[in-house]
């Protein structure tokens, strides 16, 4: 029994003189502290990082002893620490240090990843060009179905007629006491107009059906008739930009020889078409508007109204073709 009290006595007398030794691990440290906070707080570890409050520089963060009982700083976000960080203030990943993975060739194909990290290369191949790149099958493939989509929808513009004539409705309802001087159609997608490959790039093959299709659907729907019933009803100067002469024959499987030549024959220079001879008034409440369709399919699509007008703002209709008649779709909340 004697032998267990003094064993206790001996652990308490250890535990105490660390506790002692750790309260004066810095006199000075804990005089200073001392003056500010009593020696409840000044002993105490409210961040519960083993750092006592008189010696923590963050005692209300938990931190390392060897930053002084603050947290690492991570000055770029990556979760990589700074002190474990090559690369401190650019994000990355910690299998890399964290550093950004490199991508040498610029083919967006991480060099980790890249079977062949200096030559541009397509995902497909693992990083590396493709060998054998003849797209005459993929090609044909989409002219196949170009062709069907546009004789699916070759008598479209019967019902696009209705909803063109009235296409200024829409906007009026948002903007009652707004008229509408001069209207701009946006027509033509030309696609990009200049594009640049990087040094051994090898092109892929490129699908352009998207485009097509909305040149194709566009020119139904601003269909000679079209153009001429809306310029007639409604008391606006219409503008569209037509063909680039160096996109005459890319465009003539699109546009209809009718419509074609009535936009010639309104052509007032290289680029703009007038549809309607209307003159411009000087009136604060009448505006330009730009006017653009956007074809989610056939027979759904988006008006976006985009005014050139400080104080009144852009406004997005989705329509849908129901029943012979065209709906206005409701958002959803």
């Amino acid at each position: 029994m004697m032998k267990i009290k003094g064993s206790l006595l001996i652990f308490f007398v250890f535990i105490l003189s660390c506790f002692h030794a750790q309260e004066i691990i810095n006199k000075d440290a804990l005089k200073k502290c001392r003056k500010e906070f009593n020696k409840k707080t000044c002993l105490g570890d409210d961040d519960e990082d083993g750092i006592l409050f008189y010696l923590d520089q963050c005692p209300k963060d938990a931190g390392a002893a060897e930053n002084n009982g603050c947290p690492w700083p991570d000055v770029d976000l990556d979760g990589v620490i700074d002190k474990d960080d090559a690369c401190p203030e650019v994000a990355g990943a910690a299998e890399n240090n964290g550093c950004p993975w490199p991508d040498t060739d610029g083919d967006g194909i991480l060099d980790k990843d890249d079977a062949c990290p200096t030559v541009i290369g397509v995902i497909e191949n693992n990083g590396c060009p493709t060998q054998n790149h003849d797209c005459t099958k993929f090609y044909e493939e989409e002219r196949l179905k170009f062709e069907k989509f546009k004789n699916d929808n070759k008598n479209i513009e019967n019902i696009y007629n209705s909803l063109s004539i009235n296409i200024l409705n829409y906007f009026k309802k948002e903007n009652k006491n707004i008229e509408i001087k001069e209207a701009y159609l946006n027509f033509l997608d030309y696609g990009p107009q200049c594009l640049y490959y990087p040094k051994g790039y090898v092109p892929q093959c490129e699908s352009s059906r998207n485009t097509d299709e909305y040149n194709f659907l566009i020119t139904k729907f601003w269909n000679k008739n079209a153009l001429e019933n809306f310029s007639k009803k409604k008391n606006v100067l219409i503008k569209m930009k037509y063909l680039f002469k160096d996109y005459e024959q890319e465009f003539s499987n699109i546009i209809s020889e009718e419509l074609h030549n009535f936009l010639v024959s309104r052509k007032v220079n290289d680029r703009n078409v007038v549809i309607s001879q209307k003159p411009l008034r000087d009136n604060e409440k009448e505006i330009s508007l730009e006017i653009k369709i956007k074809f989610i399919n056939p027979y759904q699509l988006v008006i976006d109204y985009t005014p050139f007008a400080g104080g009144v703002y852009q406004v997005s209709k989705k329509i849908e073709y129901q029943n012979g008649n065209w709906i206005e779709l409701k958002e959803q909340n």
